[in-house]
C-alpha cells in the first residue's frame, strides 16, 4: 500500500521517536563528527544499535496495530559532508537497503512500515538566519535527494527545517522525482518557523511553487503545545499531517543550553499529543529529543481510551 492511500485510510499513524539523540546517550557507539548516525550501517555495533531502535518503535506500532513510519539516517549525509569525510559508499543507497531488510523481518507485517529517505538543513536547524537561499538549497540538496528517490525510498522527507527559503529549494528539488515527499518545520513557542514565517504563509508558497507539492507538512523538534493548533487556520491545519514533539518544553535555546535530558510529565506530552490528532486532525505522531518508545506506548495505548 503507497503512503498516500495509508494517509487517506488511517487517522492514526506512528511515527519514530528520537534516534541521533537516543544513541548519543546510549553511550554503544561513537556518531561521526560530520554524519552523525549515517554510517552506522557499515558497523556490526552500529547495526546492531539501529535496530535495537526502529525494531522497538516498529513493535510498539505492531502491538498497537497501527502503521508507522520510520526514516533512513541519513540527516546529515548530504553530499558535501560526504565528499569532505572521504567516504566513497553510496551512504544514502545502502541506508535504503538497511531500512528495507529491517522492514523484511517482520514477515507478513512488514508492510504496515513505510521508510521515509531523511534530509536535513545544510546548517544548523535551530539557527535560521545559517540557512540556504531557495536557489542554493535546490543545488546543495538535490543530489542527496535524487540517492534517496532512486534507491526506492516509500517517501521523502525534509525535516527540521528552520527557515522558509531552504524549505522551498528542498520541496522544489523533491517535487522533481517520482517519491511523495512531507516537509517539516521547527516552530518557536508561538507557532512561527525559526525564521519568523508564519506557517500559513510558509506553506501556501512552497504549495503554490512545486508543480507537485507535498503530501502535506510536519513539525518536528518542538513541544506540542508550541503550535498553538486552536489559533491555526483550518487551511493551516488541513495541510498538517504529522508531529514529532520535543518531550521538553523549553524552548531550544535553553534545551542546547541543558546539561542534562529534559522531559516533562509523560502523560502531558501524550495528552497534548493525542488532543492534535483528535482534535485538530494530525495523523502522524512521534517524539523528537528526549523521546522513547515508552513516548510512542503512551499514545498508542491512550489515543483510543475514549
Amino acid at each position: 500500500m503507497h503512503i498516500q492511500k495509508i494517509l487517506h485510510n488511517h487517522d492514526f499513524i506512528l511515527t519514530e521517536a528520537a534516534v541521533i539523540e537516543s544513541l548519543k546517550r546510549s553511550g554503544d557507539v561513537n556518531l561521526h563528527p560530520r554524519l552523525e548516525n549515517a554510517l552506522l550501517i557499515y558497523e556490526e555495533s552500529g547495526k546492531t544499535a539501529l535496530s535495537k531502535l526502529y525494531q522497538g518503535f516498529i513493535n510498539v506500532a505492531h502491538m498497537g496495530g497501527v502503521p508507522i513510519t520510520i526514516c533512513t539516517p541519513t540527516w546529515r549525509a548530504n553530499q558535501e559532508r560526504i565528499l569532505t569525510a572521504h567516504i566513497a559508499n553510496d551512504v544514502n543507497g545502502d541506508a535504503v537497503k538497511y531500512m528495507k531488510h529491517l522492514r523484511s523481518t517482520w514477515g507478513s507485517w512488514a508492510p504496515n512500515i513505510f521508510i521515509g529517505g531523511l534530509v536535513g538543513c545544510k546548517n544548523d536547524s535551530y539557527k535560521p538566519d545559517e540557512g540556504l537561499s531557495k536557489d542554493d538549497a535546490y543545488v546543495f540538496h538535490s543530489w542527496q535527494i535524487n540517492q534517496l528517490a532512486k534507491a526506492g525510498v516509500d517517501f521523502l522527507l525534509g525535516a527540521t527545517l528552520p527557515a522558509l527559503p531552504e524549505a522551498s529549494g528542498i520541496a522544489l528539488s523533491m517535487a522533481e522525482t517520482e517519491s511523495p515527499y512531507i516537509i517539516s518545520f521547527v516552530i518557536n513557542r508561538d507557532g512561527i518557523i525559526l525564521d519568523g514565517n508564519s506557517l500559513e504563509h510558509s506553506i501556501g508558497e512552497i504549495d503554490a511553487i512545486c508543480s507537485r507539492p507535498p503530501l502535506g507538512y510536519m513539525i518536528n523538534c518542538a513541544y506540542p503545545s508550541f503550535l498553538n493548533a486552536h489559533k491555526q487556520p483550518q487551511r493551516i491545519l488541513s495541510r498538517l499531517i504529522g508531529f514529532q514533539a520535543n518531550a521538553s518544553s523549553l524552548d531550544h535555546s535553553q534545551l542546547d543550553a541543558a546539561g542534562t535530558l529534559q522531559t516533562d510529565d509523560m502523560s502531558d506530552w501524550g495528552n497534548l499529543m493525542i488532543e492534535l490528532n483528535k482534535k485538530f486532525g494530525v495523523r502522524i505522531l512521534g517524539g523528537c529529543c528526549g523521546t522513547n518508545d515508552e513516548h510512542l506506548q503512551y499514545i498508542v495505548q491512550n489515543i483510543n481510551s475514549d
